[in-house]
């Protein structure tokens, strides 16, 4: 596990927001201490993690020696994930229960966003990260509605990222997902993805966690109708 209050400030290139990590007190989703768990759900949904591509040549493992950099390799075990596509790969995690047989959620709703640290080989090469939202109800199919930010690769060796919800915009991908809004009460998994690499590239991904929390909109005070009756006599 990084350790995320080690460095005070981040600039986020994709953004143009400054954090301060001192600030930020996260939730972890997913370190990749415990490997990488797979299995498939009721309806042969494919759960945990798996890949996808364009047909281009992806692959996935952890590893517990990734390239050390400024803030330190504690030694722990980071995500590697090798692409060399043509339009787009990446890893996808649905999330499982324990024994890799369920698809389950995780309600994100009172976090302000997402982070995750990343790190960057400088290509100027265009990734995503990816929020599973919801599903219709009784679905036997992964038509979870996906929301996607997007990184470019314009930095080199670990960077933090975090992504407010509100930078998230929907990705359309033709699965029949429900256009509901982004409501984060029924998070079903998260995807990390790249399009064309133009070469063999290896990323290194660690730390998805979710921090702050989420504003709560000021009380208004509205009425039904602007007319009253009102009997006479």
């Amino acid at each position: 596990m990084r350790n995320f209050y080690k460095v005070v400030l981040f600039s986020v290139l994709t953004l143009g927001l400054v954090t301060d990590v001192a600030a930020v007190d996260p939730t972890i989703i997913e370190d990749f201490e415990s490997g990488l768990p797979a299995g498939t759900d009721g309806n042969g949904i494919e759960i945990g993690y798996s890949l996808f591509s364009d047909g281009s040549p992806v692959a996935m493992t952890t590893t517990s020696n990734p390239p050390a950099d400024e803030i330190g390799d504690d030694g722990n075990s980071a995500l590697q994930f090798d692409a060399n596509v043509t339009a787009f790969g990446g890893v996808l995690q649905r999330f499982q229960n324990a024994t890799a047989d369920m698809w389950v959620t995780q309600d994100w709703s009172g976090s302000e966003g997402v982070s995750l640290w990343l790190y960057g080989l400088n290509t100027n090469n265009t990734l995503f990260f990816d929020i599973l939202d919801n599903r219709n109800p009784g679905s036997t199919t992964d038509d979870a509605e996906r929301w996607t930010v997007e990184i470019i690769d314009n930095f080199s060796g670990w960077l933090l990222f975090e992504f407010p919800f509100a930078s998230f915009s929907r990705k359309e991908i033709g699965n029949g997902a429900p256009n509901d809004g982004f409501t984060l009460t029924e998070v079903n998994g998260w995807a990390l993805g790249t399009l064309a690499t133009g070469a063999e590239l290896t990323y290194f991904l660690d730390n998805i966690a979710i921090y702050g929390e989420a504003q709560i909109p000021e009380l208004t005070v509205s009425f039904s109708s602007g007319n009253y009756d009102t009997p006479e006599g």
